[in-house]
């Protein structure tokens, strides 16, 4: 349904929109379009209402419009940040955000995440580029950005195929709204023929910036036997090279072009035009075509500008099968021919030239679906869009003043450091790693956990060999009774020690984690093979972190085996002990599993509402919800979580101790928040697993960050004299797996429990 009809006054008054976008007179096609959409929008809510961040590339100056309020230069990080605290200051109501990699600064255009991870206005973002086979960089900057935005838009069905498939970003975070292009009526090519004084020719048209990704030599060679069949055929090749292309190889492409005509002896056929033509130009050239060449290369390509232009204008259109053409040109909109083919493009330009009946069939055709396209129609569609996510944050409760919702880029070079063939060393003094501590099968165990998120949310193959490390070492520990020793020293033995449960549980979750990471890859197979062979030993648990551990794992191999009925026995026998442990313990002032507060204490909630998600019993659910709300009634105070120390922990009838204040607490009560908002009071819990990372940022009873960005380590807590000066692996895992968990509520969770929640 499209918005009502609005004066210009009143759409003005409910919403304001700023671009983040290259910007005319810059000679980039996203401009060209962006400038597009917001002259659509124009017409309903005002020139008042929109506003531009541009991204700039070059040293010299534009003569921008005075819509563009502030400049940032492609490659200073600085200046994202300004920007974004910019629109933070301004009566925006909604940033659209223009996403194509090259147009950003940075690793892969990565430099866009900290602009979106300073801002707090909503940001729905159109795609220009969706890759199938993306590098692990682009990957992560994709669903970073993916992340931080509450909608996104792509121009082809194709693309949204490509996004659950290859992303998994969720369907319902997804909107389809085509490349806009002018509202034509039809008008026969001969009209603009003669106003370009070329009635007498068959025009062939190529447009758009030059680059050899394009193509176009391979339709120069067709043109060979298209000029012997029909001599009055002129191809003509529209626009200039493209400005990175010609700034880094001159104009190598278009001369090599230039060459091969004079070689092929085609110059009566072919017109090189080298123009950066305005809208009225396009149009004329465009309405001369009898067909639309695109011989692209790139088969990745998702959307383009010229293949929608052509639709728009109602032309018959020959194209290589890049994506967005598979899509728009199937059903006998267009002709498709193979890639560096020139042979398939000779052929197919000969048949449509001579049979004008099947070129007007496939330009009807076109035409229907270029009015679908109308920047009118587009417009209105983004137009709706923009006002129900802006409208969405409106009424959403604000965060208290000075504590917004931001999340760092992940960075796990810290744990890579951390990580040799033995597995994850424990402590360091002061980040250098402190091999006297040797290694912890409990870090290793988590720090599968803390992989299995990250490859699930980026697709990096490097953290699966960080994962078959951290799994030899849980093989190294298993002895023949089951059970998991702890503590290796740096020659990798394990010396004398009491076989720990919270050990065997974190095994569990980590080995879980695997099954669900590596699916059909030999290491999940080890996994599942170590992780039911340890089954039997879970009802020898009698400590509650113990139990919830397993439950966690429990609940990792539940999501890749969903009818393991012997599993959700497991967890159903974990959860009633847990129970028990609540009924033996609870009262009315003291709604807990134990007389004492310690490590961890969130994973016992969140174990419960696992088990709710997977059982659906209620008790699980209400106890669950119960505890953890005593959790943060206990810890959140004055606007922040002051977490129970380990200097003391916290008894029943006793003071609770301050310091020792540990990262894992703060991550435990994260995930088991982002959990809770699945079944009740979404945005209090949310707010609440917001709160319990800031933590690690400095939302905490010193107000001092524990986190460190350049490095991606994490202090190990908070002690009387200040922030730990030493930084474990302990430490970086909880804050990787907070900060991994609200990646994942931002980008799934949120839409596949809500909706558009």
């Amino acid at each position: 349904m499209l918005l009502p009809q609005l004066s210009p006054k009143e759409a003005r008054n409910r919403l304001r929109v700023a671009f983040v976008s290259s910007c005319l007179p810059r000679q980039c096609g996203i401009a060209t379009f962006t400038n597009n959409l917001s002259i659509a929008l124009h017409q309903v809510i005002g020139t008042d209402s929109i506003s531009y961040v541009a991204m700039h590339n070059t040293l010299e100056p534009l003569d921008y419009p005075p819509q563009v309020q502030f400049q940032i230069q492609q490659e200073k990080l600085e200046e994202y940040r300004k920007a974004a605290d910019f629109l933070n200051k301004s009566e925006v109501d909604l940033v659209s955000l223009q996403f194509e990699f090259g147009l950003f600064g940075g690793s892969d255009g990565n430099y866009i995440v900290e602009f979106l991870n300073r801002l707090q206005r909503p940001v729905v973002t159109t795609l220009h580029t969706v890759l199938e086979k993306p590098t692990p960089g682009q990957n992560k900057a994709f669903i970073e950005v993916a992340a931080f935005s509450q909608a996104l838009v792509v121009m082809n069905n194709l693309a949204i195929n490509m996004l659950t498939d290859v992303y998994e970003v969720p369907s319902d975070k997804i909107n389809m709204i085509y490349h806009g292009v002018p509202d034509n009526f039809y008008v026969e090519p001969l009209y603009y023929k003669n106003r370009l004084q070329l009635e007498d020719r068959q025009i062939i048209l190529t447009f758009g910036f030059l680059s050899p990704n394009k193509g176009i030599e391979n339709m120069i060679k067709a043109m060979s036997p298209v000029a012997k069949k029909n001599p009055g055929a002129l191809y003509i090749i529209l626009g200039i090279t493209h400005p990175v292309v010609k700034q880094q190889h001159g104009e190598v492409y278009r001369e090599s072009l230039q060459r091969l005509v004079r070689e092929k002896n085609l110059q009566d056929n072919v017109l090189f035009v080298d123009e950066f033509v305005n809208d009225a130009t396009l149009d004329c050239y465009l309405g001369a075509a009898d067909l639309v060449v695109c011989p692209y290369h790139a088969e990745e390509q998702i959307t383009s500008g010229v293949l929608s232009n052509a639709l728009g204008k109602g032309k018959a259109i020959i194209s290589t099968p890049y994506l967005h053409a598979r899509d728009v040109l199937s059903g006998g909109r267009g002709q498709l021919v193979n890639f560096n083919d020139p042979v398939g493009l000779a052929e197919a330009a000969i048949r449509l030239l001579d049979d004008s009946q099947l070129r007007n069939s496939l330009a009807g055709q076109a035409y229907v679906l270029g009015r679908e396209m109308a920047w009118s129609k587009v417009s209105r569609q983004y137009l709706e869009l923009f006002d129900k996510e802006a409208d969405k944050a409106a009424h959403k409760s604000r965060p208290l003043e000075g504590m917004i919702h931001t999340l760092p880029q992940v960075n796990i070079n810290f744990l890579k450091s951390l990580t040799n063939d033995a597995g994850l060393i424990q402590h360091t003094m002061y980040g250098v790693p402190c091999y006297a501590h040797g290694y912890s099968v409990d870090d290793s165990a988590r720090a599968i956990v803390a992989c299995s998120h990250y490859y699930n949310l980026f697709r990096d193959d490097s953290v699966l060999q960080m994962v078959d490390k951290y799994q030899s070492l849980i093989l190294h520990a298993r002895q023949d009774s089951g059970w998991f020793l702890n503590f290796m020293n740096f020659e990798q033995q394990f010396q004398p020690q009491e076989l720990g449960q919270d050990t065997f549980g974190r095994c569990l979750w980590g080995l879980g984690a695997a099954i669900h990471l590596c699916q059909d890859r030999d290491q999940s197979r080890l996994a599942k093979e170590i992780f039911e062979d340890s089954l039997f030993l879970i009802s020898q648990l009698d400590q509650t972190r113990s139990l919830a551990y397993c439950a966690l794992g429990l609940s990792n191999y539940l999501l890749q085996h969903p009818q393991a009925r012997e599993i959700e026995e497991k967890l159903r026998f974990v959860a009633v002990r847990l129970m028990e442990f609540y009924q033996r313990n609870a009262s009315q002032d003291w709604p807990w599993f134990e007389p004492f507060l310690t490590y961890d204490n969130a994973r016992i909630s969140q174990a419960l509402l696992l088990a709710y998600r997977h059982l659906k019993e209620p008790e699980f659910l209400e106890t669950g919800l119960k505890t953890l709300d005593y959790l943060i009634s206990l810890q959140y105070r004055d606007g922040y979580f002051d977490l129970i120390g380990n200097n003391g922990w916290y008894f029943k009838d006793r003071e609770r101790a301050i310091f020792g204040q540990q990262a894992l607490d703060a991550s435990a009560l994260t995930d088991a928040c982002l959990l809770a908002a699945n079944f009740n009071d979404q945005q209090r819990y949310l707010e609440m697993g917001y709160a319990s990372f800031q933590w690690f940022l400095g939302r905490n009873r010193l107000g001092k960050s524990l986190y460190y960005p350049n490095t991606g380590s994490c202090s190990d807590g908070l002690e009387p004299g200040g922030v730990s000066k030493n930084k474990g692996a302990e430490s970086i895992i909880s804050f990787l797996l907070s900060l991994l968990y609200l990646y994942r509520w931002e980008l799934r969770e949120r839409f596949i429990y809500f909706g558009k929640a």
